[in-house]
């Protein structure tokens, strides 16, 4: 996918900024990004953009169904590009790792939860929180 071409498409103007941040979330695919470690990330290419900026671009992003975020409890929220993820993840307490958990996994754990509240499963956004197997 073609972030740039997409918010053209869509009226947005490209900035220095947006163009460097679209870049970065197209290159990195799978991996997922807090607002700092994109931040940091845009600062070895421009000392030109701040962290508002960052936010704003996620924003737009998740407005244009690009990309979603989930949160972690005590931290901020996780992006990911839609077509490289699922929406459901695990993240390490001590070293900030996270992890995608297999759509088979969360199959069973949607198909337990039909059955005892009888409700249809729109979407879900999960992020459990532990300690993975390096820093155990």
């Amino acid at each position: 996918m073609n972030l740039i071409n997409h918010l053209k498409k869509n009226g947005y103007r490209i900035t220095t900024s947006r163009e460097i941040i679209c870049n970065i979330l197209e290159k990195a695919g799978h991996e997922h990004f807090t607002a700092d470690s994109l931040f940091q990330l845009a600062r070895e290419h421009t000392q030109d953009i701040d962290l508002t900026t960052i936010y704003r671009t996620f924003e737009v992003l998740e407005e244009l169904n690009i990309i979603e975020h989930s949160h972690q409890a005590h931290s901020s929220g996780i992006y990911y590009l839609k077509e490289h993820q699922t929406s459901t993840h695990i993240a390490c307490e001590k070293c900030g790792k996270i992890e995608d958990i297999s759509n088979n996994i969360i199959s069973k754990v949607n198909e337990l939860i039909i059955k005892d509240t009888g409700y249809k499963i729109e979407k879900n956004h999960f992020v459990y929180s532990g300690i993975c197997k390096k820093c155990k």
